[in-house]
């Protein structure tokens, strides 16, 4: 098929444009588009987050949703391993995102592609456990119970926490003004102290830029008594909202 050129006087060859491919460049014109807007929304200001077990309870219940704020605390680009500073340091008693343990040392390709598949999954799929057979790099929901320069111990389930320019150490519930309930495991009668998971943990002393977190639910034990203290760049977001069962501001 052909047709005359209306200023070259020649002719031309001419193809009618496939117009299944012109709509799946569409498509994907606009999914890209979608997709960057997300991913800069969602890292530098509201972020979502389905809660996959009970280590929260009681105030934070399984398969609850969360929305988390990057913008407070600061939003972590992991792959540059970089930190943009948010409106203050995350504080003592505070809800927050975070991305526990190892996380620093996954590749950045993986950090890259990660939002990729979650996005397309709706949120239900990570390739980052997968890439070290480990859940230290999934997502969590964790209270912070001690900032830099604090020094923590546990008796009993219960928190102790000397301040930096403090001499003595105070209970998590005298230092803390954020509101919340705890599960308290029952004690086994008879179990040494000193042993793993007695409820009891010797003093950490927290140096620049540690957090230490911890669950509502004493009895779940996947926090910072079990991975150690988290760097800054790996809280990702303040929580300030639950939802689906419930609504409440935190």
């Amino acid at each position: 098929m052909s047709r005359r050129s209306k200023f070259l006087g020649s002719y031309n060859s001419f193809k009618p444009e496939n117009i299944f491919r012109k709509r799946i460049r569409k498509v994907l014109k606009i999914l890209i588009i979608f997709f960057i807007v997300y991913q800069i929304f969602t890292t530098f200001i509201v972020a979502s987050f389905t809660v996959g077990t009970s280590a929260m309870e009681p105030g934070i219940l399984k398969g609850q949703h969360l929305l988390s704020a990057p913008i407070v605390t600061g939003a972590s680009i992991n792959f540059l391993k970089i930190k943009i500073p948010g409106f203050k340091e995350p504080e003592r008693g505070e809800l927050v995102l975070i991305r526990p343990g190892n996380a620093s040392n996954v590749s950045w390709y993986d950090f890259v592609l990660d939002p990729v598949v979650r996005f397309f999954t709706l949120q239900k799929k990570t390739i980052l456990p997968d890439k070290d057979s480990s859940w230290n790099n999934q997502l969590a929901v964790k209270r912070i119970i001690g900032v830099p320069g604090d020094s923590i111990k546990m008796v009993n389930y219960r928190f102790l926490i000397k301040e930096k320019k403090s001499n003595s150490f105070n209970s998590e519930k005298d230092l803390i003004h954020n509101k919340y309930s705890l599960i308290i495991p029952e004690n086994i009668s008879g179990m040494e102290t000193s042993f793993p998971f007695s409820g009891n943990m010797q003093v950490i002393n927290l140096d620049k830029d540690q957090y230490f977190l911890a669950n509502d639910n004493r009895g779940a034990y996947y926090d910072s008594r079990l991975y150690g203290a988290v760097s800054g760049n790996n809280i990702l977001g303040s929580v300030f909202l639950t939802y689906l069962p419930g609504f409440s501001f935190k």
